[in-house]
């Protein structure tokens, strides 16, 4: 997979071989043992069909307010924002 956001490209390699020799050791995520992972099923939603949410707000008006709360009651949900990469960045 690969994520696009302002100009910057992030390539995620899952093999079990880098791309290109490291300076150091390091395991990947297809040669991670049973015990460093968590392995989840993907479960298909009904009638085989994603659905897609584009929340749409002026700025300064409480958009990211409101999108807190429709994910609180909603959490099959996930935000795909500038603020929700940068949070998953420095986790």
């Amino acid at each position: 997979p690969a994520i696009t956001y302002k100009n910057v490209t992030t390539h995620v390699n899952f093999g079990p071989e880098p791309l290109s020799k490291l300076p150091f050791k390091c395991r990947l995520v297809q040669d991670a043992t049973k015990s460093d992972v968590t392995v989840t099923a993907d479960a298909a939603p009904a009638g085989g069909k994603y659905e897609v949410v584009f929340p749409v707000g002026l700025p300064d008006e409480g958009t990211f307010d409101r999108l807190d709360c429709f994910l609180e009651s909603k959490p099959k949900y996930v935000e795909l924002s500038e603020r929700m990469i940068l949070d998953w960045a420095e986790k």
